[in-house]
């Protein structure tokens, strides 16, 4: 992506018009049909820190919320080293398929929001960019723990799943984070997004000959983990993966 690509950045939350977001997201497991959201309750007990295990492999469950932690063998340049957030699950209306958008989130660039769009120049122009994947036409979105029945800002959706997260409202978010409502740290922006078919999901979460901790695994984690702009390049997956290695009975954070 060259520089002037990226000073293109002018459009926030860009949704392009073949993909309709299922009402109330969707769930499924690799193993099972699509069901609904209900089948999985969000009053689950976390596991560890705030973490929710949603399982590994071929048991694994995606949803709305939930975000996929890629194994120490993964190679693609995006994929390798990270943790995905699952953000939404609908439609292609021109391939009649179920697919899935997410973001990596803790891929950061080396900008501001505020260098890369005019749109944004309240005190979240100081926000770091995050390389959110390599779909979505040099677009920019708003993820956000400001929304909700007692939050302030209009957003252009419901929660997303369980996880306390919210999508776009970048007129009001604005507002607020400049009449000291909002901390920016509540805020994050990300450039492009990752979109997966139910077929690539299906080999990415295939588990034959690896061992249980060092594959694709699903989770939830809290939305300070997921909003934080702290974390450089894998350092997020290598915290969640030494959680991961624990659970199995492994010990330390990832270093691979």
């Amino acid at each position: 992506m060259t520089l002037g690509a990226l000073f293109s950045l002018v459009a926030i939350l860009s949704k392009t018009n073949a993909f309709t977001q299922v009402d109330g997201g969707r769930i499924f497991a690799r193993r099972t049909a699509a069901r609904s959201l209900s089948d999985t309750s969000c009053s689950s007990t976390s596991d560890d820190g705030g973490i929710r295990f949603l399982g590994r492999g071929d048991d694994a469950i995606i949803r709305p919320g939930s975000v996929l932690v890629s194994p120490s063998f993964e190679f693609d340049h995006f994929l390798m080293r990270s943790a995905i957030f699952v953000y939404a699950i609908g439609e292609d209306d021109q391939q009649d398929e179920t697919i899935i958008r997410a973001v990596v989130i803790d891929h950061p660039t080396a900008f501001d929001i505020g260098e890369m769009s005019p749109t944004v120049t309240s005190r979240l122009a100081n926000n770091t960019l995050f390389r959110g994947g390599y779909d979505g036409s040099d677009a920019v979105m708003l993820l956000h723990s400001a929304g909700g029945m007692d939050g302030s800002v209009e957003t252009t959706g419901s929660e997303i799943g369980c996880s306390g997260i919210y999508e776009g409202g970048i007129s009001s978010i604005q507002k607020q984070v400049d009449a000291g409502l909002i901390d920016p740290s509540q805020c994050k922006f990300f450039f492009n997004y990752m979109e997966f078919g139910l077929k690539q999901l299906d080999d990415m979460f295939r588990t034959v000959g690896v061992p249980d901790w060092d594959s694709w695994t699903s989770i939830e984690i809290p939305p300070e983990m997921v909003l934080s702009s702290e974390y450089a390049r894998g350092q997020l997956w290598a915290k969640l993966r030494g959680i991961i290695k624990r659970q199995s009975g492994g010990t330390g954070e990832d270093s691979d």
